[in-house]
């Protein structure tokens, strides 16, 4: 890719139309080769990008960076000012994790008086929205953090929205006022009463898509509310924090542990051996949750249950 073309796709997340390709002086026949031979990819009708390898990225972070490719190659087709990207494509450009909503479309709301409604494979909402409801994230219009949080709300599952408002509210502040006011504009629209709950249980505390998901799972399947975060300590001096303690129960409940320590994979199996051998001279329980072990939520709580019992 040639510097001027490379410079203005930079400014778009990597993607570029045919026409900004034909401005900086690729023929149709050059742009025709590049496809063909897989260095450039086409993102939508008329856009491109250059051919990047996300295999060494888990399978939902390759999503979310597809789809902000796809989000920057609607907005590049569209009129300006007519839209803003918002619902989980806004919260994808702000960079706040997401698990369950569908990635296939880009989700953007009227700004004029365009009918709602999917067109080629863009979700167009209706809705009211104000100067405060308006950023620009990526050189594209966007609703804000708050106002995409409680947008998706209202149009996923209870664990998406959880997951996404766990990671809003630890990364990106807003104050109660702010809240206040959004929860106050989607009172009565379709999907509130999930909005308001996945808000209400929400965490900063939570670290991670994957610890969100096990603590909407534990509600789910009515497991006391454990503590997050919690720390221990023994003669030797600090042993760590735990994702989960049951306080009532001794238990500890850790999330994909591994991730918490650098190194190499033997070091790390040391590591993590060591920590919980004290933690166990404690007097707790300490049981490990994985990746895999969330498709199968029956079995996740009975060895929650099993440790209880234990303890």
């Amino acid at each position: 890719m040639n510097s001027k073309l490379k410079l203005l796709a930079e400014g778009q997340n990597g993607v570029f139309s045919r026409g900004q390709a034909a401005d900086c002086g690729y023929t149709p026949g050059q742009i025709r080769d590049r496809i063909r031979d897989r260095r450039w990819v086409r993102i939508r009708h008329g856009q491109y990008a250059e051919a990047v390898d996300l295999s060494h990225l888990p399978p939902w972070e390759q999503l979310l960076l597809s789809h902000r490719r796809l989000v920057h190659a609607v907005m590049n087709s569209m009129g300006a000012d007519t839209v803003a990207v918002s619902h989980q494509s806004a919260l994808a450009l702000h960079g706040v994790p997401l698990w369950g909503p569908d990635l296939t479309e880009v989700q953007v709301s009227r700004m004029d008086t365009h009918r709602g409604g999917r067109i080629g494979g863009v979700r167009h909402h209706r809705g009211r929205l104000t100067e405060a409801d308006l950023t620009v994230v990526s050189g594209l219009t966007a609703t804000t953090v708050s106002r995409a949080l409680l947008e998706l709300a209202c149009t996923t599952s209870f664990e998406a929205a959880v997951v996404s408002a766990d990671a809003v509210r630890r990364d990106f502040p807003v104050s109660p006022d702010e809240w206040q006011r959004l929860q106050a504009a989607t009172e009565f629209w379709p999907g509130s009463a999930t909005a308001r709950a996945a808000l209400a249980f929400s965490n900063p505390l939570s670290e991670s898509v994957g610890e969100s998901r096990l603590r909407v799972l534990a509600h789910s399947h009515g497991l006391p509310a454990p503590v997050l975060q919690a720390e221990f300590a023994d003669a030797l001096g600090f042993i760590g924090r735990v994702d989960f303690y049951f306080a009532g129960y001794r238990t500890v409940v850790e999330f994909d542990g591994m991730v918490k320590y650098a190194g190499n994979t033997r070091e790390r199996l040391i590591q993590e051996k060591l920590r919980e051998d004290r933690l166990r001279a404690l007097g707790l329980q300490v049981v490990r949750i994985t990746w895999a072990d969330l498709a199968d939520p029956a079995r996740v709580v009975a060895l929650i249950r099993a440790a209880f019992a234990r303890a």
